[in-house]
């Protein structure tokens, strides 16, 4: 026992889960919108995954062997239907030999029939937010009730509907839409909240007739959806839920959504565009916002024309030179371990150094140096060996959304016009000129469904009181650009010319913005002066921002729940839809027990899939449970997702588990009707496009994704931990 506990009943049920597009093999075949939207973004492909589809009874057997008396995994929508109305027998058969498989285990299979994707037809005919949504998702409900309705009792219709609203409605700090399908570039925070205001209601609706069509074939059938809540203190969470309940309307909703959508400018920086070979890191996200990436650059190493170093393992010993300020000063430790690093404020400093022989290479952007060799011929050379790959693009104040979309415009036209080869060709004679870079962050709806979706303003006057406007009142753009980067960023030193791609990139966009390449003034930048001169100097005031947006609007709100117990407006959740389901379910990962913005901003950065330093708080796990269990007094409550990466806050997976389970066994102590807690995730999987590392990785038994052929699941040290607390019923 702990603490005076009683163990949890034997009626309780441990389980662990599962889910269709983050373990199941990639087939072209069936394609769903996630594959789409991470090939687009660039992110981690799913690949083999965990080859559940084909590894399913060992998993399941594994979970047997914990313990678990529940199993919970998804049906791929994409696979049962790969066309409108055309179900796939095969597909079906398969699902049946999953939930029997489980069944067979002495385990309660929990079905979830949306886990954050649908095939592509769905998307083309509108997505989530069509009219016709709840009609198209109550045909595919119900054939799967009319197949499989009575192999399974728990059944889940939407995974975190909660998180869905974040493929139609972005928050002023991110440069994209979290999740599919993101909408048109440039969509307006009007159109973005209408967006949201239509999803939840289909939502509902859809929820409410695949719970009907479930009931129709297994009366028995117990319905829920497991929104994501996010760990706020309960009386700040109250404040938040009661942003969503006030409503009246729609036009409520939209002015609301402002607050969350468009930052609060209130005094610029001294530039109003960066164009200089900043390369894109998660750190500089978090500063900026990035257009679409321009050129791909990659770290190398520059030595002198005659150096005897071949190879890098040459350097070993030797000191190596880099730039203040650069992606080379953070990456080089890593790269190369055994070097003696020297850093310099420029490049002109390093190259002297270099000539000197106080350094033996530079470390640098292979743009950078081109440019260097260009100008000084059989000087120098490179080492033929690129350490890094290195997208540049322009950046913009966050919250400037008009202008980045301007921004984005350009960008595009120039690699799409020719002038971006040209610039190159006239810059870098006699050198070969690749292909334009296609890793744009191209966040649109117009990715999934095949179609080009950005809209070209030209030069038309922008929104009064926006940056994008006061610009264009003032008559002409400010842009920091590098002076002494041949071909990049260059000025003569005998006619004071600027010259090189980025230089014709910054035209470029003042063309967009005036319709006059000439109307731009170029500020000459250090490395480290390029982020300063752009962020407003009340940039201090960013993190109180994001709390007040996050706080004062509805898509923070416990909004699900507050729809099932009929506290939410009508134009969201219809009357028909109120307590239309059977158990009170819910995610919980991440959360903060105050305000402290350092910890505010850990908890959104997790929101948003940053799980690195995610902020552990296991308290409010139990008023959770005590909150829903008023709220909600004759339905049983299932914790559906629940679990930790490798470290979290200083928190290791086992000692997460322990304590959050202690809250749940607290809870059940005092009366609260837990039926169940469902670990997630039995084996590592490809978590949403994000690179697989101990920072992804939710695993109870640890699968070597990227390297290991075989796929073996290896058993982590929590292991041990779930299945001694399943055993003693106790923590």
């Amino acid at each position: 026992m702990s603490d005076g506990l009683t163990p949890f009943p034997e009626s309780f049920m441990f389980g662990v889960a599962s889910a269709d597009h983050q373990c199941e093999a990639y087939d072209a075949n069936f394609e769903d919108i996630r594959d789409v939207w991470e090939r687009r973004r660039a992110m981690t492909l799913r690949g083999q995954a965990t080859d559940f589809w084909n590894r399913y009874p060992e998993d399941i057997a594994l979970a047997k062997s914990l313990g678990c008396k529940m199993f919970r995994f998804s049906i791929a929508w994409s696979r049962v239907e790969p066309q409108p109305g055309q179900f796939s027998d095969s597909a079906f058969d398969h699902y049946r030999q999953v939930i029997e498989t489980i069944r067979s285990y002495g385990m309660e299979p929990i079905v979830t029939l949306h886990h954050f994707t649908h095939p592509l037809h769905v998307e083309q005919r509108g997505g989530l937010i069509a009219k016709d949504f709840p009609t198209i998702y109550a045909s595919y409900a119900t054939e799967v009730a009319r197949r499989l309705g009575n192999l399974a009792r728990y059944w889940i219709t939407f995974n975190e509907p909660s998180q869905l609203i974040y493929g139609y409605v972005k928050p002023w700090w991110e440069r994209s839409y979290f999740m599919p399908p993101g909408l048109p570039r440039g969509a307006s925070m009007s159109e973005q909240m209408s967006a949201v205001g239509d999803l939840m209601r289909n939502l509902f609706i859809a929820h409410t007739r695949g719970r009907a069509a479930l009931k129709q074939f297994n009366p028995d059938a117990q319905v829920g959806v497991n929104p994501m809540l996010l760990g706020l203190p309960l009386w700040l969470q109250k404040i938040a839920d009661s942003n969503i309940t006030r409503l009246r309307s729609k036009k409520d909703l939209i002015a609301q959504g402002k607050r969350f959508t468009e930052r609060a400018l209130l005094e610029k920086g001294q530039v109003d565009v960066v164009i200089a070979t900043l390369t894109v890191n998660q750190e500089r996200e978090e500063q900026v916002a990035f257009s679409e990436v321009y050129y791909l650059a990659g770290e190398v190493l520059l030595v002198k024309f005659r150096s005897p170093i071949q190879e890098l393992s040459d350097f070993a010993g030797k000191k190596v030179a880099v730039v203040k300020s650069t992606t080379a000063e953070t990456n080089i430790y890593a790269m190369l371990p055994n070097t003696d690093v020297e850093v310099f404020p420029d490049y002109e400093d390093a190259l002297r150094a270099l000539d000197y022989d106080q350094v033996s290479a530079i470390l640098a952007d292979d743009a950078i140096l081109l440019g260097i060799i260009q100008q000084h011929p059989e000087e120098y050379r490179i080492v033929n060996h690129r350490l890094t790959t290195e997208p540049y693009a322009a950046a913009v104040v966050k919250g400037d959304r008009f202008l980045l979309n301007a921004v984005d415009q350009a960008v595009r036209r120039f690699k799409e016009s020719g002038a971006w080869s040209q610039s190159l060709h006239n810059h870098f004679p006699g050198q070969p000129i690749p292909e334009p870079p296609k890793m744009g962050r191209r966040s649109t709806l117009g990715d999934i469904s095949g179609k080009d979706t950005l809209e070209d303003a030209g030069n038309s006057l922008a929104k009064p009181g926006t940056a994008l406007r006061r610009i264009q009142d003032r008559g002409y753009l400010i842009v920091a650009v590098k002076d002494n980067i041949p071909g990049f960023g260059y000025r003569d030193p005998k006619t004071g010319e600027f010259s090189g791609l980025e230089i014709d990139l910054a035209r470029t966009v003042a063309e967009q913005i005036f319709g006059d390449r000439t109307k731009v003034q170029f500020r000459p930048v250090k490395s480290e002066q390029r982020l300063p001169l752009l962020r407003s100097l009340v940039s201090i005031f960013d993190p109180v921002q994001k709390i007040f947006s996050i706080l004062s609007t509805s898509l923070t709100s416990n909004w699900w729940h507050l729809g099932m117990a009929g506290k939410l407006p009508e134009f969201l959740c219809p009357k028909e839809c109120v307590g239309q389901q059977d158990f009170v379910g819910f995610d919980y990962y991440w959360g903060t027990s105050n305000l402290q913005i350092h910890r505010v901003k850990q908890l959104m950065d997790a929101a948003f899939g940053r799980y690195n330093n995610a902020p552990v708080w296991s308290g409010v796990l139990y008023d959770m449970l005590k909150f829903h269990a008023k709220l909600f007094p004759d339905k049983e409550i299932m914790i559906v997702e629940n679990g930790c990466v490798d470290v979290a806050d200083g928190v290791k997976r086992e000692e997460y588990l322990r304590q959050h389970i202690q809250q749940v066994q607290r809870a059940c102590n005092e009366g609260v009707k837990v039926l169940g807690y469902v670990c997630w995730s039995l084996t590592s999987n490809r978590e949403w496009g994000l690179k697989f590392n101990s920072a992804s990785d939710f695993g109870l038994y640890h699968i070597d994704l990227d390297k290991d052929l075989h796929l073996k699941r290896i058993p982590t040290q929590a292991v041990a931990t779930y299945r001694e607390i399943i055993e003693k019923r106790s923590v």
